[in-house]
């Protein structure tokens, strides 16, 4: 039956012109059979059709049952209605190309928000089973503060998960190194990572060239394989796909090229992992961890694993319970720090981008309600002008539901007309987000017009049609016909209901508008407070860069040492450098090492409150090269050596945390063991930041690389303070550099301004993208309120030419009418003062140094949309002033 439904529909709709001749043929055939029985029993034949026609009720209106009984009927009449919806919008190309403007930037900006929203949170990962794929993390002990939430994996401890049994189908560890690639063209540092066997049978991935590695490849001594990333595979080999087998020399050994992995496979970015990690935001190679089967040193390990088929998140985190308190009971020392933590790794992706992006969501869809609401009042405007039409058309018969439809029709071809703008300008809009958008958002190159995107484009649109449509098409269809039929009802043009609609659409309008301008006037002031704030060192004309030494050739920390000494004095004597000095990191280049240390006058009452500092090596200079004032004490000096006593240079937050009160100059402090001596603090330093202006200072302890300390300083920075720009000095280092070791390259070259301006980029995005969100939030309301100031001056006209003949003066018709804008603008900024209050409370962790409630953004925003409000009063109150009174009182 459904079929047969179907079939005839689809015959209808596909062969309406055959269908319409055999319709037709049948009919006259059943009327001329009835007329004819008529006939032979002696009706005359006038007499005998006519009955025939009044028993079928005529064929046009029998087609017209038969049509409704195919299902032709409901597609004809929407085309009726989509024709003549085009064609009224058409006669109007002013509003229509206003109304399409004006949502087409609501649905645009809408849809590349979503591009966002899709790629980072929907989208799954790139790899078989996301799901599966999950990052152990450890944590820190309950109560206990050691500068991050999570630390790395300890060579054994990853060795005493794998020996167990363990929820894990593969598991894999991984640690990011700093490569030196010689022997074919010039030296170059490429970021890569060693990783274990499993690493990539973890991620579910394999090479598009060649294989991963080997568990026999895994082991110390047999670990020189590699494989190529297909940027490096393209850029540094050309996209020689005879690469396999080669040997390439990397940190002076000679690696054998055994893969190359897909386009755009570059796990782990740093973005995508835990913070504490200092990772490449790009892996360029990667090379066997091999670790020992019985290690004894530290780690920076990181664990990925893919779960059993089956298992969930929960079974996964009690079988790791179950092995770190084995292991507690078997080596005391893990007593409290064995704590594991099973992350998904989708979750650990998106880390801390969801909420901004939900704060982009909820403004993108104010701004969204504003345009709809505007456009509303411009359809309500429209549909009370042709409401004499519409009036009319009921008279003749037709129903109110088949003028709501009308209008609704109307409504949506204007609003899938601007979802098709729409798209452009979310075109142009992931474009901008890809181009200037933070290098720290995760899968940022994913975002694209794909079909989930389009989908939710169109979907949007049909909502907004809705939205905006719905209630100018029931406000203009709910008439009495008599009242709308007289001539001043035309002349009116509107109830007494509509009025108020258009007016509580402003309000929201303006209500919506200040929430947004609110919300990006406190990100603003972050952003300048930011820009303001003291991160501890001063970042003007001084160029930084890395050295990566390779260990094969400096595997004697006195070669490394003399290495440094002899680049800093070829450094020092290049012209116009003021001074140079070298770093385990520099500000805003990433923390250093933190570990547990030691002080004689701190004894640990337990393992859970041992002491902790970042511990960061550097020389006589650095504070002088990166701006970094000494608060008291002295600097680092070329005399201590070795042979001399240890000294360290401590911030002030250790000195405030481990002795308040007390001044820490002649205290001792070391990292924890007996094997490496405590130090004497000779100095104190202001709190240095390292990653973000906004991050809490935590205790940092500075040592003297000469003094031979922990750990290897095979990876440091070099930083330059210069008299002119520092980024002109480039060769000049470079020359000197390549002088002490010609295959020696330079890497991660900046200068610590452009560091400075990557720790704000995520900041200023949020400023700006808020913040254009809110400038076409205000432009919207004032385009709203100067609609409906000069439809109700319009209205009013006759009504103010009345006021002026009697006496009223120019200056109290303009008053008036800049009255009736302040009293709706007042209302708005009321009720959105009101929500702003509370929805300024949720973006507390997005501000800095500002509060949610600050009064000084509330006024200025408040003061801005009065100003605003009353200049999109203007023009009409102006031409309201001008009104001929005698032209008014003839006024229709």
């Amino acid at each position: 039956m459904v079929w047969n439904r179907w079939s005839s529909w689809l015959r209808a709709t596909l062969q309406r012109s055959r269908m319409e001749s055999e319709m037709d043929a049948e009919l006259r055939f059943h009327i001329e059979a009835y007329a004819g029985d008529l006939i032979r029993s002696g009706v005359p034949r006038e007499e005998a059709m006519r009955r025939a026609r009044l028993e079928f009720g005529g064929i046009d209106r029998a087609k017209e049952e038969c049509r409704e009984e195919r299902g032709v009927r409901l597609l004809e009449t929407l085309m009726q209605d989509l024709r003549y919806a085009a064609r009224m919008l058409r006669k109007s190309p002013a509003f229509t190309a206003v109304a399409v403007l004006t949502l087409a930037l609501g649905t645009g900006a809408s849809t590349a928000v979503f591009s966002l929203v899709s790629a980072i949170l929907l989208k799954p990962l790139p790899y078989p089973d996301p799901d599966r794929i999950v990052l152990p993390e450890l944590v820190s002990p309950p109560g206990v503060n050691i500068g991050s939430e999570y630390f790395p994996w300890a060579q054994i401890q990853f060795r005493m998960l794998t020996r167990d049994a363990h929820p894990f189908q593969a598991v894999g560890a991984f640690q990011n190194d700093s490569f030196n690639l010689t022997g074919a063209g010039e030296p170059s540092v490429h970021d890569g990572f060693r990783a274990s066997a499993e690493f990539f049978p973890a991620l579910g991935i394999s090479p598009a060239l060649g294989r991963t590695f080997t568990t026999e490849e895994d082991q110390p001594g047999q670990e020189y394989e590699v494989i190529l990333s297909d940027r490096l595979w393209r850029e540094r080999f050309g996209a020689d796909r005879g690469i396999l087998g080669r040997a390439v020399r990397l940190n002076g050994h000679a690696y054998t090229v055994v893969g190359v992995m897909p386009a755009g496979f570059v796990f782990p970015r740093a973005e995508e992992m835990p913070g504490s990690f200092n990772f490449p935001r790009e892996a360029q190679l990667w090379v066997p961890l091999a670790i020992p089967a019985d290690p004894k040193g530290p780690s920076e390990l990181a664990v990925i694993g893919r779960l059993k088929p089956g298992l969930t998140i929960q079974q996964a985190q009690a079988a790791l319970d179950v092995i770190t308190k084995h292991a507690e009971t078997q080596d005391s020392r893990w007593k409290g720090w064995f704590n594991t933590r099973v992350v998904p790794l989708e979750r650990q992706v998106v880390g801390d981008t969801r909420r901004p992006l939900q704060l982009m969501l909820g403004a993108v869809g104010i701004v969204l309600l504003i345009a709809c609401s505007n456009v509303a009042n411009l359809m309500l405007t429209r549909s009370l002008r042709r409401r004499r039409e519409f009036t009319l058309r009921a008279a003749l018969g037709a129903e109110r539901a088949r003028l709501i439809r009308q209008l609704l029709t109307e409504s949506l071809l204007t609003a899938l007309a601007a979802g098709a703008v729409g798209i452009l300008i979310a075109k142009g809009g992931i474009f901008f987000v890809k181009t200037f958008g933070p290098a720290n958002i995760p899968r940022l190159r994913e975002v694209a017009l794909d079909l989930p995107v389009f989908t939710f484009a169109f979907g949007i649109s049909l909502l907004t049609g809705i939205l905006f449509g719905l209630a100018p098409a029931i406000g203009a269809t709910r008439e009495n016909l008599v009242d709308s039929l007289k001539e001043r009802s035309q002349r009116s043009g509107s109830s007494p209901a509509a009025p108020r609609l258009r007016n509580a659409l402003l309000v929201s309008q303006v209500a919506l508008a200040l929430v947004l301008v609110v919300s990006a006037g406190l990100l603003t002031r972050t952003f300048f407070r930011l820009l303001g704030a003291d991160g501890g060192f001063r970042a003007e004309r001084v160029l930084t860069f890395q050295l990566s030494l390779p260990a094969l050739q400096y595997a004697d920390q006195n070669h490394i040492v003399t290495l440094y000494r002899d680049a800093l004095e070829r450094l020092r004597s290049i012209p116009g450098v003021q001074s140079a000095g070298i770093g385990e990191t520099v500000p805003m280049g990433g923390e250093g090492e933190s570990t547990v240390i030691r002080m004689p006058d701190h004894p640990a009452a337990s393992q859970n409150e041992l002491p902790f500092a970042n511990y960061t090596i550097i020389s006589p200079g650095y504070f002088s090269a990166v701006g970094t004032p000494l608060l008291h004490g002295r600097d680092f000096l070329d005399t201590d050596t070795a042979e001399s006593m240890p000294v360290a240079i401590v911030n002030a937050a250790m000195e405030k945390n481990y002795w308040p009160g007390q001044n820490a100059i002649g205290k001792q402090v070391g990292p924890a063991g007996t094997r490496y001596p405590l130090l004497t603090i000779v100095g104190v330093v202001p709190d240095v930041k390292h990653i973000s202006i906004r991050e809490e200072a935590i205790p940092e302890m500075y040592v003297m690389y000469t003094q031979k300390p922990w750990p290897s300083m095979l990876n440091m920075r070099v930083a330059l303070r210069t008299k002119t720009d520092p980024a002109s000095m480039t060769e000049s280092v470079r020359e000197a550099i390549h002088s002490l070791d010609p295959d020696l390259p330079l890497a991660k070259v900046a200068t610590l301004t452009t560091l400075v301006d990557d720790s704000l980029s995520q900041p200023r995005f949020s400023m700006l993208l808020l913040g254009s969100f809110g400038m076409l939030a205000l432009l919207l309301a004032s385009i709203g309120m100067y609609g409906v100031i000069s439809y109700s001056v319009m209205q009013r006209t006759q009504e103010i030419g009345i006021r002026m003949a009697l006496g009223a003066e120019r200056r109290t018709v303009f008053g008036m009418v800049l009255g009736q804008g302040a009293r709706l603008a007042g209302l708005g900024i009321a009720i959105g003062l009101a929500a702003a209050l509370g929805v300024t409370r949720t973006m507390a962790s997005f501000l800095y140094g500002v509060q949610p409630t600050d009064p000084l953004t509330f006024a200025a925003v408040s003061l801005l949309l009065v100003g605003i409000a009353l200049l999109a009063c203007y023009i009409p109150a102006r031409r309201a002033m001008r009104v001929d009174p005698m032209v008014a009182l003839r006024y229709e």
